[in-house]
């Protein structure tokens, strides 16, 4: 019966120690390729670069490197970082865009609307279709006073 529980047991842990190794892999999301992601990879590399910087300095002041062989690396590390600032600046100063579809479908919310006849053109008085000047609100030939604000509206004809 204790043999019979052991096996049980070990059948158990081993499930559970094997589960995430056999497991189907969830797919890894897609790395996204623009340049944001590049603006992003960018900025991490040139951290890294800085710590590594830090990192020579302190172990330089530790004497655990000689003065020519510190300073290569930090001229070598300092170029680096440069052409990679380089390189953010030039992303940054490019307009951004989005993917070709959404420009395409902006693009075409931006092409003007066809001039459209006037509504009230036969109005003989030109109050017809008047807006109040003060809030734009629409107003009544008839009224007076805007509906909004309650802006006094000139009368014409």
């Amino acid at each position: 019966m204790t043999v019979v529980l052991a096996v049980v047991v070990l059948a158990g842990v081993a499930a559970i120690i094997g589960y995430p190794l056999l497991r189907p892999g969830r797919e890894a999301p897609l790395d996204p390729i623009g340049p944001a992601a590049q603006l992003a990879a960018l900025e991490e590399r040139k951290l890294q670069i800085y710590a590594a910087i830090r990192e020579l300095g302190f172990d330089y002041n530790t004497d655990k490197l000689e003065k020519a062989d510190y300073e290569e690396a930090v001229d070598q590390l300092k170029r680096e970082a440069v052409e990679i600032v380089r390189q953010i600046d030039v992303l940054r100063s490019q307009p951004p865009r989005a993917d070709e579809a959404l420009e395409a479908e902006i693009a075409a919310a931006r092409q003007p609307l066809p001039a459209a006849a006037p509504a009230f053109a036969a109005d003989p008085g030109g109050r017809a279709g008047a807006f109040c000047t003060q809030c734009g609100a629409p107003a009544a030939p008839s009224d007076r006073f805007c509906g909004a604000c309650g802006t006094p509206l000139s009368q014409t004809g």
